[in-house]
């Protein structure tokens, strides 16, 4: 079994990092899987589950053996790495950019001076 396909949606904050599709010999998906943030900022993949009645979890799909488990691993990671490296250089405007926006034009001249000139105590 190939794996024909990943996709990768990316998911704003916390520790989901994004959502991924696997498509397996172009006829199979297996969808739910998660690119989650463990401790100290490793990354890692987590299958798709359901809550049991009991509040634990049990994986709805997942690979048999390690070589395969490693092989969608390595699969998903490197998608999910060449989707950030995507959307970081393809002009992303969130995040520090759009933070950069506003403090330029907090502390720029012509916004408290016009404000000042403006608004001046009667």
């Amino acid at each position: 079994m190939e794996i024909s396909e990943v996709r990768i949606n990316l998911n704003k904050g916390g520790k989901v990092k994004a959502f991924a599709q696997v498509v397996f010999d172009g006829c199979f998906l297996v969808g739910d899987i998660r690119v989650l943030e463990g401790k100290e900022g490793t990354i890692y993949v987590s299958m798709p589950s359901r809550r049991l009645r009991n509040g634990s979890f049990r994986d709805i799909a997942h690979p048999l053996n390690t070589d395969t488990r490693k092989r969608l691993d390595e699969a998903i990671l490197s998608e999910y790495e060449r989707t950030l490296a995507e959307r970081g250089t393809s002009g992303d405007t969130g995040g520090a950019s759009r933070a950069q926006q506003i403090t330029n034009r907090l502390l720029g001249e012509k916004y408290w001076t016009d404000e000042e000139s403006d608004e001046e105590p009667q």
